[in-house]
């Protein structure tokens, strides 16, 4: 089986504009590159039928960081989280669970209609405080259960294989096989599968602060896997050294959060925390090739956070380079 590479797109005003909102100009992108397709972030909303489904191999869902209370309806907690109902509301879409149910059939829908082969599906739960405290409400096997829940609920039928992606706080994170197996073997949605972040995994071992660090460790955790390793369609290509970032005084940063004057600032504040612990950059070094060779999975997706179209192409560049390394 020959390896896809994929980079990812969303339809978000910014990486459109670097197009001019044209998807012809997007496949010249991906035929400059070599790159066999992308992997799709879909704003509700947008018109699928501008979008060339040739070239849409997977789509990413859309993801809520902190969900299950809403989900159990605790709303009470959600509000002191978010403020008011109205925060509520425009964060979810809703005030009922609903909501998220009905968000995620219309997204399985939309991925069936763009014929992809697969929608990435995120296993986690962690609420602002606790992503800068590090003491969690929920365990991995809770935030799984839950999970599996809410997606038994939305995935019936045939369509797209459901591949889910670890994240490094509670929920999917592949540091215990039997948990993995537990999310598969619960949910009933046939075509099923994983999707490995390297970021993420990364992110799991506040100690890495180079590329053979970050490589070895991946291999460790994979090949504890086992037989589970077969089920990792998609690597999501990416790199963090996070070592520094986490030696820092963290209850200052919690303090300074909390003391954030509106929600808004509050937000602000948490995106530049997040972007500093996985800021989706190239993973560029020969060491790349080597945990592309771990998995031997069926797409490679660059799945990096540029800041400018020159940036983007210079990301593909060097991360097509690394693996030719």
């Amino acid at each position: 089986m020959i390896m896809k590479k994929l980079c990812h797109i969303s339809t978000t005003k910014k990486f459109l504009s670097w197009f001019e909102n044209d998807w012809n100009k997007i496949q010249k992108f991906l035929e400059r590159h070599q790159l066999d397709g992308i992997e799709l972030g879909l704003v509700p909303g947008y018109p699928i039928d501008k979008i060339p489904k040739d070239i849409v191999k997977g789509v990413h869902l859309s993801f809520y960081p902190m969900w299950i209370d809403f989900y159990r309806g605790d709303m009470a907690k959600v509000i002191k989280l978010l403020g008011d109902q109205e925060a509520v509301s425009k964060y979810y879409g809703g005030l009922d669970k609903q909501v998220m149910i009905d968000s995620y059939k219309g997204q399985f829908e939309r991925a069936k209609e763009l014929e992809a082969e697969y929608m990435v599906f995120h296993v986690c739960n962690s609420t602002p405080i606790e992503s800068l405290s590090y003491k969690f409400d929920y365990t991995n096997m809770e935030v799984i259960d839950y999970t599996v829940e809410l997606v038994n609920e939305v995935f019936k039928g045939c369509g797209p294989d459901l591949l889910f992606e670890n994240l490094w706080w509670p929920g999917l994170t592949f540091l215990d096989k039997l948990e993995a197996k537990c999310l598969l073997d619960k949910t009933q949605y046939s075509n099923k599968g994983f999707v490995l972040d390297v970021s993420h995994l990364i992110l799991t071992n506040k100690n890495i602060y180079t590329e053979r660090v970050a490589y070895e460790y991946i291999r460790d955790v994979v090949m504890k896997l086992d037989e589970l390793k077969k089920r990792i369609r998609v690597v999501h290509l990416n790199k963090t050294l996070p070592k520094h970032y986490f030696e820092q005084d963290w209850d200052y940063k919690l303090e300074r959060y909390l003391r954030q004057e509106s929600n808004q600032r509050k937000m602000e504040f948490l995106k530049e925390h997040i972007k500093k612990m996985d800021p989706h950059l190239p993973f560029d070094s020969s060491y790349a090739k080597k945990v592309i060779n771990l998995v031997k999975a069926e797409f490679c997706v660059y799945e990096t956070s540029p800041n400018s179209i020159n940036q983007f192409n210079f990301y593909v560049k060097s991360q097509n380079e690394a693996l030719r390394s």
